[in-house]
């Protein structure tokens, strides 16, 4: 790694709360044309960070001078660090929380818009109850010159409806589904500890998990995560972005791509997929563990041997049917429209003959 910037420490002109300290992880890579309204709406926050932890994935644009001329009069410190060789958007932010030191830790990315409130809301919510590991808001969707489009992000997830009637979210419904994007995310530093280092199975390359998915997943699993309906941020959709959003039309046409090709998969291919996301609960299962939540623990390896079943769901017609049965009756589908495509998914799987079955 290449430290690129020399820290600063500025008086604020509306100085931080002395109660808990505040870090912001911000990833950027080619960022030049989203950072200074990024940047700008920071420093513009009514509760302002006391840290600006970036970590560049190796621009080559003016991402690095925009980073340098922010952090000459920011009102709070700006530490820069380039990687030597791209890392991808997961390790890039696991370095990135590695290099915070706040109580108090929120994620960022470099095309958003956040709201002034956005970290006092945050943050208050954590000091209020201490139990809470990590609280996520909604956000307003924005298009590429940053004009609302009139929708929010979790209206395009189809979640709300989720995440507004129980605000406290348990570990075992990360586990299922992503629910959330890192850019609306403050976690405590307990969440960040329990999370770090980042397991190798987050890379697998059949079934990658991204860094924010897996933060919400270990801070439920090691506390209480609770979900704020308001939106504090404008969510910006771009071509260029990590993290995108489908409208409704899109989305139901994906999940119904994304059905067809579940029952088209060779077993090999499923199998793998279903192995890979199992290694990757347990691990979070493993965290909740060593931090003494093992009640979570139990619920989260519920979920890994739910995929181990979907993995290998029998040698035949009828015990495969009765695998898919037994798995709904007992719930450990997700509730919603992506758990009812995935068992639908799987009874096609499962009364598809046997390959010594086919005909040769």
């Amino acid at each position: 790694m290449v430290a690129v910037t020399v820290d600063t420490e500025r008086e604020a002109a509306r100085t931080p709360s002395p109660i808990a300290s505040v870090s912001v992880a911000l990833c950027t890579y080619q960022g030049a044309p989203w950072l200074p309204d990024f940047l700008g709406s920071l420093q513009a926050q009514r509760r302002l960070p006391d840290e600006l932890v970036v970590q560049d994935d190796g621009s080559t644009d003016d991402t690095l001078a925009i980073l340098e001329s922010f952090a000459r009069t920011a009102p709070f410190a700006v530490r820069v660090e380039v990687n030597e060789r791209r890392l991808g958007s997961t390790s890039n932010f696991e370095r990135a929380l590695e290099r915070t030191t706040g109580d108090f830790v929120a994620l960022a990315d470099q095309d958003d818009i956040w709201y002034p409130e956005k970290l006092e809301r945050l943050v208050g919510v954590l000091l209020e109850d201490p139990i809470l590991t990590l609280t996520f808001s909604d956000a307003d969707l924005l298009d590429p010159s940053g004009r609302p489009l009139g929708r929010r992000l979790w209206g395009q997830r189809g979640i709300r409806h989720v995440l507004v009637t129980r605000q406290i979210v348990p570990g075992a419904r990360f586990a299922q589904r992503a629910l959330t994007t890192g850019c609306t995310m403050v976690g405590r530093r307990r969440a960040i500890e329990a999370a770090l280092p980042f397991p190798d199975s987050l890379n697998d390359p059949v079934a990658p998990m991204r860094h924010d998915r897996w933060l919400s997943l270990v801070a439920a699993a090691v506390g209480t995560v609770r979900s704020m309906p308001e939106p504090l941020l404008g969510f910006r959709v771009h071509p260029d972005q990590q993290t995108g959003v489908l409208t409704t039309t899109e989305l139901a046409k994906r999940l119904l791509a994304a059905a067809v090709a579940a029952t088209r998969n060779p077993p090999p291919e499923a199998r793998a997929a279903h192995l890979a996301r199992a290694r990757q609960i347990d691990a979070a299962a493993e965290r909740a563990d060593r931090f003494g939540d093992f009640d979570e623990a139990d619920d989260l390896r519920g979920v890994a041997a739910h995929h181990r079943t979907r993995a290998d769901l029998g040698r035949t017609v009828p015990a495969r049917v009765r695998t898919v049965w037994r798995e709904l009756r007992l719930h450990r589908y997700d509730p919603s429209v992506l758990g009812t495509a995935a068992a639908a998914a799987d009874l096609v799987r499962a009364l598809r003959p046997t390959p010594a079955a086919l005909p040769s």
